[in-house]
């Protein structure tokens, strides 16, 4: 149930790390005592659904306000709780984490750890990209990573179907909540997208995992770019589309496929969700 992959030494890229619960333990029971109890607690769910909260930072008091001011586990919490039923509580926890740890839902917790110091690493690549807002573009990883691991949240409390691998499933989760928010969902998309590049820049393809349950960086990257592709009307958007076909991260050929790939994750989630849809 993680947004990213990966076991033994740190590699650089974003989906090689934090292999599993029991061996990584991302703030969970063994650091407890450490993190301290949460915090802060913010929009409550009267039974289920996702609610928020932050502990205390050892490490990343910035991170944390950055995260509290923006409001993006907020926001992600009530778009998925306007849209789906869910009947147990999942809570959404800011927290400095292990070192290197990334952000991952825990099953038996039921929790979502979202980690100060990931916020802290995402603003430091694009600052150091020279992104022209590295916030805005940190504040749209947050945003998909944090839809991605209620999308694992999702699959286990609900025990939804599925078929291929769970973590392609819970990308396409994310780009179908982030592409129904116009243009600041379609920028945190993009952003996401240009993250998954610059870790796969990074990362040494010898440290590559053929077993790891996680598409590669590059094709994550792809991925999303196609998903872009395939939601913008063809007049209005004609431009992004344009750009977003480079030849490197999204071919021609893929492209011609992407109004379908797009239409296709759509049907399926919506498929999916129906039975769970909440009341309006």
């Amino acid at each position: 149930m993680l947004h990213h992959a990966g076991a033994g030494p740190r590699t650089p890229a974003r989906a090689w790390r934090a292999r599993a619960l029991v061996t990584t333990g991302v703030c969970t029971a063994a650091l407890a005592a450490a993190c301290g109890p949460p915090t802060q607690a913010a929009a409550p769910p009267v039974r289920g659904g996702l609610s928020v909260s932050y502990e205390a930072p050892l490490r990343g008091a910035d991170e944390r306000a950055f995260l509290r001011e923006r409001r993006l586990a907020e926001r992600v919490a009530e778009d998925v709780n306007g849209a789906v039923r869910l009947p147990r509580r999942i809570e959404i926890v800011g927290r400095t984490c292990k070192k290197d740890a990334v952000p991952e839902y825990d099953p038996e917790t039921g929790r979502i750890a979202l980690c100060y110091g990931f916020v802290g690493e995402v603003r430091s690549m694009f600052r150091s990209d020279g992104a022209a807002d590295p916030d805005e573009r940190t504040a749209g990883v947050i945003s998909e990573t944090l839809y991605h691991e209620a999308a694992h949240a999702l699959i286990d409390k609900l025990a939804l179907p599925f078929t291929g691998r769970e973590e392609d499933v819970a990308d396409q989760f994310a780009a179908y909540r982030l592409l129904d928010q116009g243009e600041r969902g379609r920028d945190a998309l993009l952003a996401a997208a240009d993250n998954y590049d610059q870790y796969a820049r990074e990362a040494d393809p010898s440290d590559g995992d053929p077993s790891d349950e996680h598409a590669p960086d590059a094709v994550r990257s792809a991925n999303y770019r196609c998903y872009l592709y395939g939601s913008a009307p063809r007049g209005k958007a004609a431009k992004e589309r344009r750009t977003l076909v480079d030849g490197k991260r999204l071919s021609k050929e893929r492209a011609e496929l992407c109004e379908e790939e797009y239409a296709n994750l759509r049907r399926g989630w919506a498929r999916l969700l129906q039975p769970y849809a909440a009341a309006r």
